[in-house]
């Protein structure tokens, strides 16, 4: 929790020696545990006839959100995602930016590994993978919405500005990755504006092309253009995970 000071300055409740930056990396293992626990989250809710086409955003990251909850983390069906190894999955939970002069953000979800080690040198409340969800359709452009209005957040230092991974999850309506968000970044202005560094390629051995509603999970790499607290050093490039469903 942040501490305002007397000058105004805000600090991240520990002395800086008591955490590293960047916090240790997830690791592809943890990123493809949350993608099948959102990948069999979709299909609960397709199973229960949720109106994935008609649905707002909010509705579905809501559903979403309650029934990993409810379904899958607490009763613990998928190996490796329970209540044991994860914290409760966050919805928009407010979050500081990387140098506290932003104070509500909120990612749309928050998955947090539990762990019971005291001496993991972090700032607990900024270790977790952070999620950005966005409708791509008709009226939700991939470069204006998902790319400048939710991507550019972990570029910017909003979101997951001490990790070095985050994941973007599309709810696609006629949209892909590779007619519509490669292009999008392509943009001459935008790729600037993003860091790109490397465009979105199919995570090796993800196994998730065989899935009929969502693609092949994609990561792409971006730099990051601020500094981190205490005299840390630049943040370091960070991976985005792009993991697209449909919701036709």
């Amino acid at each position: 929790m942040s501490i305002i000071r007397a000058d105004g300055l805000f600090t991240l409740g520990v002395p800086p020696e008591q955490y590293h930056l960047p916090h240790p990396r997830l690791g592809l293992p943890v990123i493809l545990l949350v993608r099948r626990v959102l990948i069999h989250a979709f299909d609960l809710l397709r199973e229960r006839n949720f109106p994935f086409a008609t649905a707002l955003e909010d509705e579905i990251t809501a559903a979403l959100k309650s029934i990993i909850e409810s379904d899958l983390r607490k009763s613990g069906k998928i190996a490796g995602f329970s209540k044991r190894t994860y914290d409760p999955v966050i919805r928009q939970g407010q979050v500081t930016n990387f140098n506290q002069t932003k104070l509500t953000k909120t990612p749309d979800l928050c998955f947090k590994l539990r762990n019971d080690e005291d001496d993991r040198r972090v700032l607990s409340e900024h270790d977790a993978l952070f999620v950005e969800c966005k409708p791509v359709d008709g009226t939700h452009s991939v470069g204006d919405k998902y790319c400048d209005d939710g991507l550019c957040r972990f570029v910017d230092g909003d979101y997951a500005w001490a990790m070095e991974e985050g994941m973007m999850l599309a709810y696609a309506r006629k949209r892909t990755i590779a007619s519509h968000l490669i292009p999008a970044m392509q943009d001459s202005k935008r790729y600037k504006r993003l860091k790109v560094v490397d465009l979105p390629t199919a995570v090796a051995n993800a196994n998730a092309g065989a899935q009929v509603f969502c693609e092949t999970l994609h990561v792409s790499r971006h730099g990051r253009g601020f500094p981190w607290v205490a005299d840390k050093g630049s943040a370091t490039d960070i991976l985005i995970y792009h993991s697209w469903h449909c919701c036709e």
